[in-house]
């Protein structure tokens, strides 16, 4: 460990190991709690905080951190897509009421 070389490529080496297992832990919880993943992994809470805010913003993840209580939570982007095709199926749906009672009125 005393070799410069290895020094300087060991920080990015240990964020790659520490992004890898923090991805393994945390993926089958629709909500976890930032200190269990601390104690989990062994390292402090606010360099699991950080690691999860760089995986947030390059899209590694799709969750959000709440701050106050300490929690990861899953984005349930689903919701909102959901919300939309359900408008649109309706829409398509008058469409075809209104050409049926336009072609039987005129």
């Amino acid at each position: 460990m005393d070799d410069p070389f290895i020094w300087n490529y060991i920080e990015d080496l240990l964020k790659n190991i520490r992004t890898q297992v923090q991805l393994k832990l945390i993926k089958p919880y629709t909500r976890i709690r930032i200190p269990f993943i601390s104690q989990e992994l062994n390292f402090p809470e606010k360099d699991v905080e950080q690691l999860l805010v760089s995986l947030i913003l390059d899209n590694r993840i799709q969750r959000h951190i709440d701050q106050v209580n300490k929690l990861l939570e899953r984005v349930d982007r689903s919701k909102g897509m959901r919300k939309y095709q359900a408008i649109d199926k309706w829409n398509t749906q008058l469409k075809s009421i209104y050409q049926t009672v336009s072609n039987r009125v005129g």
